[in-house]
């Protein structure tokens, strides 16, 4: 049926939901955490030692190629949506960037320095301005603007590490401000916030950008709307994507549990291998969404649905376990217990969200971009309100 949601959209982005968790509570606490002007983790015993391999071994740098993906999939539904309705998509997608724009600018100042909505924002007026694009030309674009952009690592001078952050901004104040009160935090946010804005944008734009396209290209080839095209890909995907990016992973969560590092060589392979983890895991799940363990997926579904929702629930669920927002806790829990509040803040959001999409059409930040995409204001509750009997 025209215009219905895509099932495996939502569940896939569901799932992003869980690894860019993951990635940002260990990424954040251990940013959090560094006292010295030579950054290392506070915590650097073998668990804590295996809890950060893992993530890099799993979660860093695959996930947020599945949110971008998937963004550059939407926006080609976005443009069906609005020739469905007999109208020009370009007002729609400009009041839709600049509402993004806004809501991520809030975000970034006051909530999670690692903000990618601002980011995709600015993308978005990149896709809107190739928005022909031929599918073909748009996944060999994508293609190779991520991988140019993974190589740069190698080049003399490269460093992909957290400990590179340290050239950039004070590592040291940011413990202080973080670890501090709540006005100590809210003024390394504000002061802090546009500055790591701007190097979001140069440090994820390109291979964002990339990813854009593909996603776009999936779209228009209506990838997760074709059975028969997904039968052929989900095997030949699942293949390729764990012959070249498994081993890679297997190798950095043992070499860095071992060593508690990676070279800047090793991060520039990891790079590489990043997109054949995240096309393992998409083609992965898109399996279990068509076996008897659907369920699985369909539990992640009303998640994605209200993805931008829960990906600034999870930033307030950070900033009030670990800075001085709330308990301010970013130097004293070990990985392996960031980890398993990252675990029951996500099952919480499963929960929260089928709750909410059983009682209401969109989720609060989804009911603000839609108002401002259409200029009008959208259905709230799915329970219509009760006529006073006679």
């Amino acid at each position: 049926m025209a215009g219905r949601r895509i099932g495996e959209v939502d569940s896939l982005r569901g799932f992003a939901l869980f690894g860019i968790l993951v990635t940002n509570v260990l990424v954040a606490t251990m940013l959090f955490s560094f006292t010295g002007d030579d950054p290392h983790p506070s915590f650097d015993g073998g668990i804590d030692r295996f809890v950060y391999a893992l993530m890099d071994a799993f979660f860093l740098g695959k996930f947020y190629l599945l949110f971008a993906f998937l963004f550059g999939y939407s926006f080609t539904l976005q443009i069906a949506a609005a020739q469905r309705a007999g109208v020009g998509p370009l007002p729609r997608l400009f009041r839709r960037c600049g509402a993004l724009f806004l809501i991520g600018l809030a975000h970034v100042l006051f909530l999670w320095l690692g903000d990618i909505l601002t980011l995709y924002a600015v993308l978005c007026l990149w896709l809107i301005l190739l928005r022909r694009i031929r599918p073909r030309t748009a996944l060999i674009a994508g293609v190779a603007m991520y991988f140019l952009f993974a190589l740069v690592v190698f080049l003399p001078g490269g460093d992909g590490g957290i400990a590179g952050l340290g050239d950039l901004f004070d590592l040291r104040e940011l413990h202080t401000a973080y670890t501090g009160g709540f006005l100590d935090t809210f003024r390394i946010q504000l002061e802090t916030g546009p500055k790591f804005m701007l190097f979001t944008w140069f440090a994820q734009g390109m291979p964002a950008l990339g990813m854009f396209l593909i996603g776009t290209a999936a779209g228009k080839w209506k990838l997760f709307e074709n059975d028969a095209l997904l039968e052929c890909w989900i095997p030949r995907a699942m293949i390729l994507g764990s012959v070249v990016g498994l081993p890679f992973s297997l190798a950095t969560l043992f070499f860095q549990t071992k060593n508690g590092e990676m070279s800047t060589f090793w991060y520039g392979m990891q790079e590489l291998a990043n997109p054949f983890m995240t096309l393992a895991y998409v083609a992965a799940i898109l399996w279990v969404a068509r076996s008897r363990w659907s369920w699985v997926t369909t539990g992640a579904a009303p998640a994605g649905r209200m993805a931008a929702s829960n990906y600034i629930g999870q930033s307030v669920v950070l900033m009030l376990v670990y800075t001085g927002y709330g308990l301010a806790l970013a130097d004293r829990i070990p990985p392996a217990a960031v980890l398993g509040i990252a675990l029951l803040t996500y099952a919480a959001q499963l929960a929260i969200s089928a709750w909410w999409l059983r009682r209401y059409a969109y989720g609060p930040v989804e009911w603000l971009l839609r108002a401002a995409t259409y200029r009008s204001i959208p259905m709230w509750s799915k329970t219509p309100l009760l006529q006073p009997k006679a």
